[in-house]
């Protein structure tokens, strides 16, 4: 039953790579949760450029307009997307307060106001999807029209004006 000491060496070995590797697991989890930054479910898909034939071929047959492409090009650029003001509803007649806590607003409550039993609250979030949930009386609610995740949340999606959203 005697073993060698190479053999308890690689043993204590891998042991501690093994707590190694559990210790990096925990400690990028604890980061994710602290951090409390935003968790996207889908990317949404860059919608192309115009046609490169047609950008190079109008440099290349006229010197002198050169530039004014590039000013064109420098104009759409900064075109960033606009936050949509999205409504979120809860129906409750008994319940006293209620507010609004999603990854769009870093978890931080937002009140929610009070008419005709249901509580409403419109945000200005730009396009995209995220998790949220009501607060109803101090604990936790999710929206019972809308989808959830594994982890327990609800899902928005908000899509640029003028286009439809996607899903429930």
């Amino acid at each position: 039953m005697t073993k060698s000491k190479s053999f308890w060496a690689a043993v204590a070995v891998l042991s501690l790579v093994a707590a190694g590797v559990s210790g990096y697991s925990i400690y990028n989890r604890l980061v994710v949760y602290f951090a409390n930054d935003t968790l996207e479910i889908r990317s949404r898909p860059v919608p192309p450029l115009q046609d490169s034939e047609e950008t190079d071929e109008e440099p290349a047959t006229e010197v002198k307009p050169e530039p004014q492409p590039a000013v064109k090009e420098s104009k759409q650029e900064p075109q960033k997307q606009k936050a949509v003001k999205t409504a979120f509803e809860y129906k409750s007649v008994a319940a006293k307060s209620v507010s609004l806590s999603g990854s769009f607003t870093k978890w931080k409550e937002t009140k929610m106001a009070k008419r005709e039993g249901v509580w409403r609250a419109g945000v200005y979030i730009l396009p995209g999807n995220y998790l949220y949930h009501f607060i109803v009386d101090g604990k936790k609610t999710l929206d019972p029209g809308k989808a959830k995740t594994p982890s327990g949340e609800s899902i928005v999606a908000v899509e640029e004006e003028g286009k439809p959203v996607n899903g429930k």
